[in-house]
């Protein structure tokens, strides 16, 4: 029988950064989640790509949750190029403040 405080990888981050930002995610819904590879190596060349990892009890909520972060990722990078009201600098529609002032996405 498994185990539900078996640690299981509910993803992998393509370096270290990566691993935290879907662990602070996780974190932040109260989900106890780790990094399997804390350690970058030299020269910045990873060894092996990081895990993130659960408890198997929380696995499926947690891989939910990441399904939606990635979905929200490719919509806002979907997302056409904006002028910016305040300083009318184009900005990349991913972008919700204006790189250039600081200014709010439009609405609508």
């Amino acid at each position: 029988m498994e185990d539900p405080n078996d640690l299981v990888s509910v993803y992998q981050g393509a370096n270290v950064t990566e691993a935290h930002l879907v662990m602070n995610l996780l974190l932040e819904q109260g989900i106890e989640a780790s990094v399997s590879e804390e350690n970058e190596p030299l020269a910045g060349l990873s060894i092996a790509s990081p895990d993130v990892l659960v408890k198997r009890s929380d696995e499926a909520r947690a891989r939910a949750l990441i399904e939606t972060m990635e979905a929200d990722q490719i919509r806002r990078a979907e997302r056409p190029d904006w002028t910016c009201p305040k300083c009318a600098a184009t900005v990349e529609g991913s972008f919700d403040f204006c790189d250039v002032c600081g200014a709010d996405r439009p609405t609508g």
